[in-house]
């Protein structure tokens, strides 16, 4: 004999005692019906990321959608019923963002997300309407860039301390690495796949078809397991580029080659052929490529072993510094976003607002 479910409905007046129980009949027609009951909005919001977004987007991307969920969605209305959360209540978590100062760009993507999970639960009829339809979010991006920007653009005293120690620590590869991502603007991953064959000396331009980037394995509640260090596209089908570089930059990387070609000569840790057109231009002394945390781990000892850390000086800093260079001499905005391998003009735009202000 099948199960009678019974429910009593209250309401201020007839016509919200009637829509709640529209609203009820639908989700009792629902063959999730149980689990709706039992779980949280939290847990089900879990199971359709895991189950459902992660096979539809990249592992790095998945990272951030987790890891909004995780930070912004769960704890504010995580223990509450899918049939629960309304347009109050998701303008509510969109306000608790709005005013921690979060970027446009991260409301928005909350927004979306959640919005996203219940275009799924509108299907497995929880509920009838996305909540999220008339959610306002404010129109411009307001936030003011801190002191504290880890990817705030160098100011010009602080490019020529930095270009100084530069000049002062020649013995590895972090001098030609941070000039081609400060006077060529590229990404840290574009940099260190990077192969001599993709350098034009003769023409002076560098071609950028690859990217380094860490992928991470995640478990079943989406925490992640380890990451692995993998060549592959580039960001997006626009930033495979040809781009011209200054003879600073064609110096520097003819310096390198140089000084790569006398170490396979003399120095007996260099197990590999360092300079062949298909080698990574920043390789390892085994030929293999270097990872992003390795770099950075360089990095941070120079900028300490220098005095820099009053700066900030981020990686991707030194790329955003290279466009406020160019918009400092009135370069065409279209003619820097082609340059940056930016798919929007305006995302190139934004990185001129990066302040150099403390």
């Amino acid at each position: 004999m099948e199960k009678v479910i019974k429910k009593t409905v209250y309401g201020r007046n007839q016509t919200e005692v009637a829509k709640k129980l529209s609203e009820i009949s639908g989700r009792l027609k629902s063959n999730s019906y149980e689990a709706m009951e039992t779980k949280t909005f939290g847990q089900l919001m879990s199971e359709w990321l895991l189950v459902f977004k992660k096979s539809s987007v990249t592992p790095r991307t998945f990272e951030g959608i987790i890891r909004n969920f995780k930070l912004h969605i769960e704890p504010i209305i995580g223990n509450m019923k899918v049939y629960q959360i309304d347009t109050f209540v998701v303008q509510q978590v969109i306000n608790k963002l709005i005013d921690a100062e979060y970027s446009l760009n991260v409301i928005k993507k909350n927004k979306h997300l959640i919005g996203q999970f219940f275009e799924y639960a509108i299907d497995n009829k929880w509920v009838q309407e996305n909540p999220t339809r008339k959610v306002v979010v404010k129109a411009r991006d307001r936030k003011i860039y801190s002191g504290q920007d880890r990817y705030k653009a160098l100011t010009p005293e602080a490019r020529k301390e930095f270009l100084t120690a530069l000049n002062q620590d020649e013995a590895n590869f972090l001098k030609p690495l941070c000039y081609v991502l400060l006077f060529a603007g590229l990404r840290i991953g574009e940099a260190i796949a990077l192969q001599w064959k993709n350098v034009n000396f003769e023409n002076k331009t560098l071609k950028v078809e690859r990217s380094v980037t860490q992928v991470p394995k995640f478990d079943s509640e989406g925490r992640i397991l380890s990451r692995a260090t993998v060549i592959g596209d580039t960001k997006t089908t626009c930033s495979v580029r040809e781009i011209p570089i200054t003879d600073i930059v064609v110096n520097t990387l003819l310096a390198w080659r140089d000084k790569q070609i006398e170490r396979e000569r003399t120095n007996r840790d260099v197990t590999a052929e360092l300079t062949a057109p298909t080698s990574f231009i920043f390789a390892n002394d085994d030929g293999s490529v270097r990872t992003y945390s390795g770099c950075r781990m360089i990095f941070d000892r120079f900028i300490k072993r220098h005095n820099l850390g009053k700066y900030n000086i981020h990686f991707h800093g030194l790329r955003h510094t290279f466009s406020n260079m160019l918009f400092e001499m009135n370069e065409n905005p279209k003619v820097i976003q082609q340059l940056l391998g930016h798919r929007d003009v305006k995302t190139t735009v934004h990185t001129k607002n990066r302040l150099y202000k403390n």
